[in-house]
Order: C-alpha cells, then sequence, then structure tokens
C-alpha cells in the first residue's frame, strides 16, 4: 500500500495490511490492522489474520475466533480444522482482543461488547481488506461462523442479534459476561432465532457457570431455535478442544443445511424434524460467580422430534441427523471429560 492510500485508509478507518505469505500449496496467510473511528470504544488499532485454502476459486464462508485463551486459539491453526475448512471452501480469521477506552464493564482490559461501538465495524473493515488482499471479493459479503470463549462467546451471542442474516452458526464456548452483556437477560429476535447455536459449558466452571448459559439455550429452544447444548462434565473454565470432532460433524451439517454463499440468502432450518437430545442435571457442584448453581450431566437421551419427550430429563439439543445426536449422546454421557488441552494439565 503506498503513503497515500494508506493516508487515506487511516482517515476513513479502513485496514492497513501488514503483509502477506503465500505456501506452494496455494494457501494464504494474510494480515491487516483496522484503525478505531472517532467515538469508537476501542483502545488501539485492532489486528486479525486470515488463513484461506488453496485451490478454491470461490469461498463460501469465513469462520471467526478470537484470542482468548489458548485452548480456543488452537482452533486457527489445528490440523484437522484446516482440512474441514479447505473441504467446505471456508477461511478461518483469527481477531486478536482490542481493549475498550471505557469497559462497560469495569473490567481494564476488557472489550466492549458492544456492537455499535467499534466491534461489529472492526471485523467488516478487517473482511474487506482481506478481499483485497487475497483476490477473493466475495469474502466481503461471506457469510460467518463463529467461534468464541468466555466473554466473546456471549459477544458472539449479541454478533448474532446484530447481523442474523451474515451469520451460518455460532459455538458459544463457556459463554458468559459481566451484566448486561451476558446470557441472563439476553432474548434473541426471531431472524437471530433461526441462527443454529452449540453452546458448550464445563460442570464445574465457576466463572459463566452452566444454569445461565442452558438457560439461555432452553428459552430460545421453546422458541424452536436448532440449537445444542453441550455440558462437559467435571470439566473447569477451558478445553474446548475436547469437543472438536463434534463441532466439525456438527458445522457439517449446519453448512450442508444452510448453503452459505456470498451472493445468495442462508437456507433457514426446519427443526420440527430430526432428532432431539434430552439430559437429567445432577451432581451439583456449588455455585459460580452469578450465584447459580453448578452441575453435571448424569443421564441423557435422544429420540425423535415427534415423539413424546422424556418425563424426568429436560430437552437440551436438536439434530438434523440420527448419527450426529449419537455422538453428542456418546460424548455427553462421559462421566468425567479431560482437562488436559492446557500446556501443563493432567
Amino acid at each position: 500500500m503506498n503513503t497515500a492510500a494508506g493516508a487515506v485508509a487511516l482517515m476513513l478507518g479502513l485496514a492497513l495490511s501488514l503483509g502477506a505469505q503465500s505456501t506452494a500449496s496455494g494457501q494464504q496467510e494474510l494480515k491487516t490492522t483496522v484503525q478505531p473511528l472517532a467515538g469508537e470504544n476501542l483502545r488501539g488499532q485492532w489486528s486479525f489474520e486470515l488463513w484461506v485454502p488453496g485451490a478454491i476459486e470461490r469461498l463460501r464462508s469465513v469462520w471467526i475466533t478470537y484470542d482468548r485463551g489458548y485452548d480456543v486459539m488452537r482452533y486457527y491453526t489445528d490440523p484437522e480444522v484446516r482440512a474441514f475448512a479447505r473441504d467446505n471452501a471456508i477461511a478461518l480469521m483469527l481477531a486478536h482482543q482490542c481493549p475498550a477506552i471505557s469497559p462497560p464493564t469495569g473490567e481494564q482490559g476488557e472489550m466492549d461488547m458492544d456492537m455499535s461501538r467499534g466491534v461489529a465495524r472492526s471485523i467488516f473493515t478487517a473482511l474487506d481488506d482481506f478481499a483485497r488482499q487475497s483476490d477473493h471479493p466475495e469474502i466481503s459479503s461471506a457469510k460467518l461462523i463463529l467461534l468464541g470463549f468466555s466473554g466473546i462467546g456471549a459477544m458472539f451471542g449479541h454478533f448474532v442479534q446484530y447481523v442474523p442474516n451474515r451469520v451460518v452458526a455460532a459455538i458459544l464456548a463457556n459463554p458468559g459476561q459481566t451484566d448486561p452483556y451476558g446470557m441472563k437477560d439476553m432474548n434473541l429476535s426471531a431472524d437471530a432465532l433461526r441462527v443454529p447455536q452449540f453452546i458448550i459449558v464445563g460442570g464445574i466452571d465457576d466463572r459463566p457457570g452452566t444454569q445461565l448459559p442452558f438457560d439461555y439455550f432452553r428459552r430460545h429452544r421453546e422458541r424452536g431455535a436448532p440449537w445444542v447444548f453441550l455440558l462437559q462434565n467435571g470439566v473447569p473454565h477451558c478445553c474446548v478442544i475436547n469437543a472438536k470432532n463434534l463441532i466439525i460433524e456438527w458445522l457439517r451439517e449446519m453448512i450442508e443445511l444452510r448453503k452459505p454463499s456470498a451472493d445468495k440468502p442462508l437456507r433457514p432450518i426446519d427443526a420440527r424434524k430430526g432428532w432431539v437430545g434430552f439430559i437429567r442435571p445432577c451432581d451439583p457442584n456449588g455455585r459460580d460467580s452469578k450465584g447459580e448453581s453448578l452441575w453435571n450431566v448424569c443421564a441423557a437421551s435422544v429420540q425423535r422430534a415427534d415423539d413424546r419427550p422424556p418425563s424426568d430429563e429436560l430437552t437440551a439439543a436438536w439434530f438434523p441427523a440420527n448419527r450426529l445426536a449419537l455422538d453428542w449422546l456418546a460424548f455427553i454421557r462421559e462421566p468425567k471429560h479431560p482437562i488436559n488441552s492446557f500446556p501443563g494439565r493432567k
């Protein structure tokens, strides 16, 4: 980018390219930064990275995650995730967190989770610059897959509400944030309700807890949302990588159903058919930071969507296919899930 163009980009808050690399296989590793605009609650420029698989004529979507911890960042470079992305014409984008000038939560160093104060605009500006760098203009209007952990998990719930027609699917891992940006009062519009979500929690995660994310799932599932709730027994605030294979399998089904394309609307999902999962919570494990009960899952089952639900279990998931339902069932029935995805943990 020449000096004059860079000056214009700075004035307009457009992305400034940091560099690009291409490999022999044709895949690209791109970087960009986005400058804050006047009135946005961003402390400095925002950095993004993009991986583009090789030999892809036209991308179908972009999968976005944030650097909210070691465990979730592994999705950006994981070989199986990249193989899945290559097979489905998906680019992977890693956003580096940008602290707010004045965090609404009062936590210094935290982001502003209000989409209108810089977060959404920065994401779309980065996509525009990556579209230019990569010679994939469809990236500017590509449909999005979201993966967020902890506070970013909650933030991506707000992002779905902000632009529901752009989102193929969202994975909210251990989602929680200080009110009013947490899960307690998040109620999505009819359009946002149609976006499939995969909500993961840990049975002993005393930060966002188990109950508030489940309540978020339940009140939207009761309105027909095609969502999945997955609890990892005995897991604290970590370890979303343990559910990688199930997430990939679920995303494959969602992509097949929604048919993402940069120039066509996403297809709706008919959640009246398919399979439904149920759970029985038990083994209370104290309370989370909000004072809500923590719990594991001691029983689970699946059945057809049109069958009578079991009287002693709670609705916890919807699936389009029996195999996916059974894989969820096998996972959630494990009495204790591993917590060894962080360095040094056993």
